[in-house]
């Protein structure tokens, strides 16, 4: 989570996140002392993953920089989220799991992968998150050995698309677009819709290129969690 996302959270925001996250910030600390606490929480933190590689880590990181109630545990229902063998295809598939929470995996073709790494402006793979109405989008940055995550989806009754993608030169390229789901509203229960759980649409730049795929993204807080393999 950058300083600028956390200056547009309140102070009160602010102390909950800290405290939510093992800090214990003093009542009379103002929003830049808190904003302080919690960068040095963050980057120690990022430091003992680096050093660990420690998964348990990782998911505490994921969770101070969300700042966000928990996704569902790790585990649960997992068996019915019938994730398939690689089958080496760039593709991505975005599963509906709540009313703020989806489920997605994807994989990027190993020659593809090749092409990407090698592109001179290559920056940073993302999974963009694209709010359908209205039309609103924002980043995720991840890592090549990434391959599912949980993702906190702001809106509740609403439509979206995940795109899986990558910054080059300052610009978002497209290898691959999910389905579309429709989260829930609040108080309504039950799974997915079968089909958002079996559909998806994989394919090349050129299939999905438009007006979509050059969306500006909104200042919005990363929400994101790994999903836990036993």
């Amino acid at each position: 989570m950058t300083r600028e996302r956390l200056r547009i959270m309140p102070l009160a925001e602010l102390a909950t996140l800290a405290r939510s996250n093992g800090l214990e910030p003093a009542d009379d600390l103002g929003a830049e002392e808190l904003i302080e606490l919690l960068l040095e929480g963050y980057q120690e933190m990022r430091q003992e993953r680096e050093e660990g590689n420690n998964p348990s880590v990782r998911v505490e990181e994921a969770k101070f920089e969300a700042g966000e109630e928990e996704p569902p545990a790790a585990g649960a229902g997992a068996e019915n989220l019938s994730i398939p063998q690689r089958y080496n295809e760039t593709r991505v598939v975005l599963m509906a799991r709540d009313p703020h929470w989806a489920y997605a995996y994807w994989d990027v073709e190993d020659a593809q992968a090749a092409r990407t790494r090698r592109d001179s402006g290559f920056e940073q793979l993302v999974l963009r998150v694209q709010d359908l109405q209205p039309a609103s989008s924002f980043d995720i940055p991840i890592q090549w050995s990434d391959s599912s995550w949980y993702i906190y989806l702001p809106n509740q009754d609403a439509d979206y698309v995940l795109e899986l993608g990558y910054l080059a030169s300052g610009r978002f390229r497209l290898l691959a677009r999910s389905n579309q789901v429709r989260t829930p509203r609040e108080g309504i229960s039950g799974e997915a819709p079968e089909e958002s759980e079996s559909l998806f649409l994989g394919g090349s730049p050129e299939a999905f290129a438009g007006p979509s795929s050059a969306m500006s993204s909104e200042a919005i807080p990363q929400r994101i969690l790994s999903a836990m393999r036993e």
